[in-house]
């Protein structure tokens, strides 16, 4: 196991120790902008009606899938999730802008158990810091266990739902990036947006990645591999040696 891993295994979360490239930063915060600016659906608004964030960002420009595929963001993964990944669509694959007021700091997991677990690659289009809003996580909180669904039928849990992380609200740390920047997050690490006291946005994009199945033959559509072959492990390929052996015909 790497440092890499071991710390990301211990805390539930890692800084990437390079950035990506500026064209690659440039190229994304181009199509955010310009998709933000034009209204470009899927979209969510805020309270004051404004577009804060984009969805289904893997649709809209090849870009985005390059970024993750870069070796600065590939090595990080192949470190925690191994030799092959994938990019899940229907889990975050968003964009946010995070203007003053725009999302509100409420610490959540973003699944509910570790049967299903997932890391989310934020990757930070401008500098984050504690003024606009950086991300803030609890380092650790991976660990605990599973305390119910969420309200409202969400994928994930609110900390202030459960009296089992009640406790947790109060101990995040900020974790300012630069632009380029690329934080992995176990999924089940609690976190949230940074309160936002500043004039200006904090724009990001977040993916969320996974191993890929090893006990599955099929293709999901659900997902885009993004580097790697996928290994059909199941007990029936698997060579095995002595009393186990099968029989050859």
């Amino acid at each position: 196991m790497t440092d890499l891993a071991r710390f990301f295994d211990a805390t539930g979360y890692t800084k990437l120790p390079d950035r990506l490239p500026s064209y690659l930063v440039n190229r994304m915060r181009t199509v955010v902008d310009d998709h933000f600016a034009r209204g470009v659906p899927p979209y969510r608004v805020n309270d004051a009606g404004k577009i804060c964030r984009l969805d289904d960002l893997l649709e809209r420009d090849p870009v985005f899938l390059e970024a993750l595929r870069h070796e600065v963001v590939a090595a990080g993964l192949r470190q925690v999730l191994g030799p092959a990944v994938d990019v899940v669509h229907a889990r975050h694959n968003h964009a946010t802008l995070n203007n003053p007021g725009d999302i509100p700091f409420r610490l959540h997991r973003d699944i509910q158990q570790w049967s299903q677990p997932l890391v989310a690659v934020f990757i930070y289009l401008e500098p984050a810091t504690v003024a606009n809003g950086c991300t803030t996580v609890v380092p650790a909180s991976h660990h605990l266990p599973y305390a119910g669904p969420q309200s409202g039928g969400g994928g994930g849990n609110w900390a202030d739902e459960h009296d089992q992380y009640r406790h947790l609200i109060g101990q995040e740390l900020p974790v300012e990036m630069p632009a380029g920047g690329v934080l992995l997050l176990n999924c089940l690490c609690f976190h949230s947006v940074g309160r936002n006291t500043s004039a200006s946005s904090r724009r990001s994009v977040v993916f969320a990645c996974r191993g890929s199945d090893e006990l599955s033959q099929a293709d999901d559509p659900g997902v885009t591999r993004l580097f790697g072959k996928r290994r059909f492990l199941a007990n029936r390929v698997l060579r095995v040696s002595g009393s186990l052996r099968q029989k050859q015909s």
